[in-house]
């Protein structure tokens, strides 16, 4: 059915944006001593950082006999589940998995940076699974995303800034890496206007942010891995940056009161723990 019956002929909207550019600010990464710890603190009391236990443990979860993985790991049960998965029915193995990923700081910095890495860190997420390819050769292939955009729309380079991240998820790196976009939706009124005391004109505006979450089927849901660590475990820090340590929007400076410049990078002093670079 031609869409003109369905909807008859509404006026094609026309926007006319132009880009901002965004400059964050510096971080400071000398830090030494007292420093270094307060810093250190600093990042593991953040609400995206500390636990979350106070909230998950709120409400009920594993009820009903249907969940493989739910948040809560090991013999002391602490949320850190990377994975959510679930089993199809009562008597086989078969079932689904989930992940969620965001960067919404990185969009006052980077906003198709932000995307990119919300989608990274659904995908490394999700792979706590044992998700299997749907097709020869395309490893990724059983995995689908839901894309959740929200931005304000009409302000000041938010309109291309949406632009550039949709494009840089969508026709960029999901393509590149053989994964499909089958639903989402968006919220394009992200802001908020009122008058103070003073009769002064006040606004806050969010920045373009991208909620993803990553779904696979699972011909059998066990392999599931954790982040329990026991007797014998190894840590490996594989380097998804490519050597180029980027901090812009980390929480690092966001616990420095900073947002970061999109290129800037920590290197390691002489002596220093090599742990103190992530």
């Amino acid at each position: 059915m031609p869409m003109e019956v369905l909807l008859g002929k509404p006026p094609r909207m026309t926007r006319d944006v132009a880009r901002v550019v965004r400059r964050g600010d510096d971080v400071d990464l000398s830090l030494e001593g007292d420093a270094l710890r307060d810093a250190a603190y600093a990042v593991l009391r953040h609400p995206s950082v500390a636990s979350k236990r106070f909230l998950v443990t709120i409400g009920d979860r594993t009820v009903g006999g249907l969940s493989h993985r739910d948040q809560m790991v090991g013999p002391w049960q602490v949320p850190v589940a990377d994975v959510a998965v679930t089993l199809t029915d009562l008597a086989g193995l078969a079932g689904q998995a989930m992940a969620t990923g965001e960067r919404m700081p990185l969009a006052a910095v980077d906003a198709p940076a932000s995307g990119r890495m919300a989608v990274g860190e659904a995908m490394t997420n999700l792979l706590a699974a044992p998700v299997t390819p749907l097709e020869a050769g395309a490893p990724l292939s059983g995995v689908k995303l839901s894309c959740n955009w929200m931005a304000a729309c009409g302000e000041p380079g938010e309109d291309a800034a949406l632009y550039d991240t949709v494009r840089a998820v969508a026709l960029e790196l999901c393509p590149a890496l053989g994964i499909s976009v089958p639903v989402g939706k968006d919220s394009l009124s992200m802001r908020a206007r009122w008058t103070d005391g003073d009769g002064q004109e006040q606004a806050v505006v969010s920045p373009v942010s991208l909620v993803v979450s990553a779904f696979a089927s699972l011909p059998d849901v066990r392999g599931t891995l954790t982040p329990q660590l026991h007797e014998g475990s190894e840590l490996l820090l594989v380097d998804l940056g490519g050597g180029r340590d980027r901090l812009g929007g980390s929480i690092l400076a966001q616990v420095g009161a900073a947002s970061g410049a999109p290129s800037r990078t920590w290197t390691t002093r002489r002596g220093s723990p090599g742990w103190l670079r992530r």
